[in-house]
């Protein structure tokens, strides 16, 4: 029996080719965008321009006694826990920016950056006309200025003072660490301050009244101004300062002030509230036991009666500088050999390594 013609296989036509490459495709496209809208769901920080940032003033400088170079030694530390200490430092290669004010000792600019910091020296603000709690908060507001570092697009700033327990990479993820759009409620809109941004980004916690607190602390409208995740804009930099001459908030805590009006919850630009496990004023070992990521406290201090530091964590804190030191091998002596080298005029290159000016400065 003979075969017919059309017991021959066809060919596939083109039309039917196409489907089949067309679903080939999407088998492959699919699972891979359903893959990254997860991961940037679970991780929104991905591929953004990150920093950490705190700010030196030369103050430090003239303190004396015990306190002696306290802050210095204070930012070194945050520096050693942020980038070198295992326990502690960024698993995601965030730089460490420390702005500082023009009479900060070189040889103290040029040893943080040896550390691996990044040296951004800035100008002071022009302040004369407030009237701070402490002689010492009278050039704060230039806490303003990490502002004006667009070319970054979050930054998370920690006051000098501040102590870590835990690695804070992951709060540049959280919920309330994302920008928002601005509000455009008319009775909150005032004709002499300047313009607000479309969108802005400043998030933080509760400020902490007491030592004797409960953990979590309770939440409050008002907010400490020595940690806080923020994402820099002129736009915002310039509202600030428009507020100056305004006489809109008491000046006995200056940026403090300024900031929590400017992000008052029932304004336009209300500020986003961070886990309350992130960082936290006055702190207990309570606090620590809980499980805190930091504290912002002066650790090498005892405190005073009302606000007394815990006698355990000012030995933590201790025995964290001296890990430090061993860190860096020469100590005390490697920070007085810069001193002493800087006086000779010997002073070199490395400060350069790691030592910039940021967009935008005045």
């Amino acid at each position: 029996m003979g075969t017919s013609r059309y017991d021959k296989p066809r060919p596939l036509r083109s039309s039917r080719l196409f489907r089949l490459f067309l679903i080939i495709l999407l088998c492959i496209i699919l699972p891979y965008r359903l893959f990254s809208r997860i991961q940037q769901w679970r991780h929104p920080s991905a591929g953004l321009n990150l920093a950490y940032a705190t700010l030196l003033f030369e103050d430090s400088a003239h303190t004396t006694g015990k306190d002696a170079d306290a802050y210095f030694v204070s930012v070194r530390m945050l520096n050693y826990q942020l980038l070198h200490d295992p326990k502690t430092r960024t698993k995601k290669n965030i730089p460490f920016i420390v702005l500082t004010t023009p009479g900060v000792d070189m040889w103290k600019v040029a040893q943080l950056s040896m550390d691996g910091a990044t040296i951004i020296p800035d100008e002071k603000l022009d302040t004369h006309w407030i009237q701070p709690g402490q002689s010492r908060w009278q050039d704060v507001m230039t806490k303003l200025r990490v502002f004006e570092l667009v070319e970054y697009d979050r930054i998370l700033f920690l006051d000098a003072d501040t102590y870590l327990f835990k690695n804070l990479d992951s709060i540049f993820d959280e919920r309330g660490a994302q920008p928002l759009k601005t509000r455009h409620k008319k009775p909150e809109i005032k004709n002499d301050e300047a313009r607000l941004p479309d969108e802005y980004l400043f998030a933080t916690l509760s400020e902490v009244t007491q030592s004797l607190h409960t953990y979590p602390p309770l939440p409050m409208s008002y907010f400490n101004a020595g940690f806080f995740l923020l994402s820099p804009s002129i736009e915002l930099y310039e509202y600030y300062l428009s507020l100056f001459p305004l006489n809109r908030f008491e000046t006995i805590y200056p940026e403090q002030n300024l900031l929590n009006y400017a992000h008052r919850q029932n304004g336009n630009m209300p500020w986003s509230r961070l886990h309350y496990s992130w960082n936290i004023q006055l702190p207990s070992m309570q606090d620590v036991k809980e499980g805190v990521a930091s504290v912002h406290a002066k650790l090498w201090t005892g405190g005073n009666e009302l606000q007394p530091v815990p006698q355990e964590l000012r030995e933590r804190w201790e025995a964290k500088k001296l890990e430090m030191w061993e860190y860096y091998s020469n100590g005390l002596q490697q920070q007085r050999r810069y001193e002493e080298d800087w006086k000779k005029g010997l002073y070199g290159g490395p400060l350069h390594r790691h030592m910039r000016y940021g967009s935008g400065h005045r």
